[in-house]
């Protein structure tokens, strides 16, 4: 049998993809156990009135979609803004 090779680079994107389809999934799960039934009823809700979040200027209710979104948006910036840092820095040690 023949191994076959996988590129560095195709790896980092399988663990990216993993990492935010998972914190997607995180927040759907988190959104719908505090605010399940449409509303906020859950062990973790603080007050009658509905939370809300917020990514930069943008403010969201706080639901199991809204959570999946807002993880997946976060994990994906984070991780994108890091690793596109690496590789930047990596291509100029090669070319030093």
């Amino acid at each position: 049998m023949s191994e076959r090779e996988t590129s560095g680079r195709r790896v980092v994107l399988w663990m990216y993809v993993t990492a935010v389809a998972v914190a997607g999934l995180f927040g759907y799960v988190l959104g719908a156990i505090v605010y399940g039934n449409g509303g906020p009823d859950g062990p973790l809700v603080e007050g009658p009135g509905a939370q809300v979040g917020s990514f930069g200027p943008i403010t969201f209710e706080l639901t199991g979609p809204n959570l999946a979104l807002f993880g997946v948006l976060m994990v994906g910036v984070s991780l994108g803004v890091g690793l596109l840092a690496i590789r930047y820095v990596s291509e100029r040690a090669e070319s030093a």
